[in-house]
C-alpha cells in the first residue's frame, strides 16, 4: 500500500499516524506545501496514480484567508480529482477543512479556539471501531457540511468527524505527541487563548497523552480497514 502524505508546514507531521502507518506496511511519501526556508508554495503535487490512500494534516492558516488560495486551491482540486476517482482521503484539521470545500461545504471562524485534550460524541455507526476519547483538537476555524456528507462526531464547537464515501475529515488531532504541540505552541503561541501557557497546555495533555495514541492506533486501523479498499 501506497500514501500520500501532504503537510502544510514542516512542523506539521504526520506524527504518530505516520509511524502507526509505516509500522503497518504502507509506503510513505511526504510532500510539505510550505517550506521554513521561505521558499516558494510547492503546489507540484506528486501524480495520484499509484497511491492508495492521500491523507493531508494541519496548518495555522485560514482556508478562506485570500492570502493563501494561491496554495490552497491547487490542493482542493487535488482532493477534487480524489473524490472523482474514489481514491480514499483523509484530511486532518486544516486538511479537512479543504476537504469539506471539496465536497461543496465551506470554512468559518468557530466561536472560540477548541484546545487541548477533548471527547467527543461519536455516531453509534462508528462508536465500536472510533473511541470517544481524548483527543488532542487545536483549531479556530471549523466546517460547514452538505446535507450528503455523514457526521460522525462532534463537539459543542465543531464537526469533529465526517465522511462522504472513502473521504473522511478529522477536526482533532489523532496525530499529536508531545514534541509535535511544543513545536506548534513555539511556532504560533500568537494562537494561544488569553491566559493559556504552553507549559499549562503541556502538562494538561500529559495525562490523556498514551490512552490518545492508543486511540489513535484503532482509528488508523479503522481508516485503512474500512475505506481502502483491497486488491
Amino acid at each position: 500500500m501506497r500514501a500520500l502524505v501532504i503537510c502544510h508546514e514542516e512542523a506539521a507531521a504526520p506524527a504518530v499516524i505516520g509511524r502507526l502507518l509505516v509500522e503497518r506496511g504502507v509506503d510513505v511519501t511526504q510532500h510539505v506545501v510550505l517550506r521554513a526556508d521561505g521558499s516558494p508554495p510547492d503546489t507540484a503535487f506528486p501524480a495520484l496514480d499509484g497511491f492508495d490512500l492521500v491523507l493531508s494534516f494541519g496548518s495555522f492558516a485560514n482556508a478562506y484567508d485570500e492570502s493563501v488560495r494561491a496554495w490552497v486551491d491547487p490542493e482542493v482540486a487535488l482532493i477534487r480529482t480524489a473524490l472523482e476517482r474514489d481514491l480514499p482521503f483523509v484530511g486532518v484539521c486544516f486538511g479537512g477543512q479543504l476537504l469539506a470545500e471539496a465536497l461543496g461545504g465551506r470554512v468559518e471562524r468557530a466561536p472560540v479556539t477548541e484546545i487541548g485534550a477533548v471527547r467527543i460524541e461519536v455516531a453509534d455507526a462508528v462508536a465500536d471501531a472510533v473511541p470517544a476519547g481524548p483527543w488532542f483538537t487545536w483549531h479556530e476555524d471549523r466546517v460547514v457540511l452538505p446535507d450528503d456528507v455523514e457526521v460522525l462526531g462532534r463537539t459543542d464547537v465543531a464537526v469533529q468527524l465526517f465522511r462522504r464515501g472513502r473521504a473522511v475529515g478529522l477536526q482533532f488531532h489523532p496525530e499529536a505527541e508531545h514534541d509535535l504541540i511544543a513545536g506548534w505552541a513555539a511556532m504560533g503561541p500568537d494562537h494561544l487563548p488569553d491566559g493559556l501557557t504552553t507549559d499549562e497546555l503541556l502538562g494538561s495533555w500529559k495525562v490523556s497523552e498514551e490512552q490518545a495514541h492508543e486511540n489513535c492506533a484503532r482509528l488508523v486501523d479503522w481508516l485503512v480497514e474500512t475505506h481502502v479498499p483491497r486488491p
